[in-house]
């Protein structure tokens, strides 16, 4: 089955029938801890940066572009919901953007750094924006576990097993696993939020999570109308995608479980905004 029809799937599932969530939730990092760890398999944490230039705009638009925008659009909510859009903002993109890039034939090899470099840099970023922001109402000894649990750990170890040959059998059915617990992770989430979903200040949230890929997105790949398509592309997916899964996640270990809601919101726009990149590129090559 498609992926995109999976995640939708668990939001659905998620709001209709949420009562086997909280049995997930138990495992929820323990999910999340093997998510990462297969999704960051294939990256390439290598010296080889590339262009120093194209790898400075890929953090300056998923960093300060949209996460300021996550920041900023947060500000106006309840602090539940704005604890989330930080966590959001200040956590790596999406793994996806990778298979992504692939689909709409954008520029691959920058991609693979670009992730590899933003994921990395998440390790630093997070914990100075979130201290700049929330000062002693966090709990630094939990937001340094959280980092080393949903990021450090996973790149370490996929980075040992890449160099052995446990790899090759793992990277078989990886996709398959990967697929799985993403839909065990969403629908999770959804669950324990369930109810939180028909308050009225959902309606903003959900605002947000349109302009966070249509508008913050498209408007990179618009202004980027003369620049190389395949960088184009790249630069568009950076500016637009953020790891909603591991976000809502790091949420619950952070703030508790109402922080996850904002993450959650994400994932559908950012599901439509990857098949109406498909329409921009297509226009625009055509």
């Amino acid at each position: 089955m498609d992926t995109k029809n999976v995640f939708l799937i668990a939001l659905l599932l998620g709001l209709v029938y949420p009562q086997l969530s909280y049995i997930f939730k138990n495992y929820l990092v323990f999910m999340l801890i093997v998510l990462m760890f297969l999704s960051l398999l294939d990256l390439k944490f290598t010296r080889e940066m590339g262009n120093r230039k194209d790898i400075a705009l890929i953090l300056f638009f998923n960093y300060i572009v949209l996460g300021g925008f996550l920041i900023l659009s947060g500000s106006f909510l309840r602090s539940e919901l704005f604890e989330g859009l930080v966590v959001l903002a200040v956590f790596p993109p999406a793994v996806a953007v990778i298979p992504f890039t692939y689909a709409l034939k954008g520029d691959l090899k920058l991609s693979l750094i670009g992730e590899s470099v933003t994921y990395l840099s998440s390790i630093f970023i997070a914990p100075i924006v979130i201290f700049i922001i929330f000062g002693e109402r966090i709990d630094y000894y939990g937001l340094l576990k959280t980092l080393i649990e949903f990021i450090i750990f996973p790149i370490l170890l996929a980075y040992g097993v890449s160099k052995t040959k446990v790899y090759e059998k793992v990277k078989k059915d990886k996709d398959y696993f990967i697929t799985i617990l993403l839909f065990l992770v969403i629908y999770s989430i959804i669950g324990i939020n369930r109810n939180e979903f028909f308050k009225i200040d959902m309606i903003q949230l959900f605002i947000i999570g349109f302009l966070k890929s249509f508008g913050v997105g498209g408007t990179v790949f618009y202004l980027l109308k003369n620049t190389d398509m395949k960088k184009r592309i790249s630069f568009a997916l950076f500016s637009s995608y953020k790891n909603c899964a591991l976000s809502a996640a790091a949420a619950i270990e952070l703030f508790g479980k109402e922080a996850s809601i904002a993450p959650v919101i994400a994932i559908p726009f950012e599901i439509l905004f990857f098949m109406a990149m498909g329409f921009m590129v297509g226009k625009s090559r055509s």
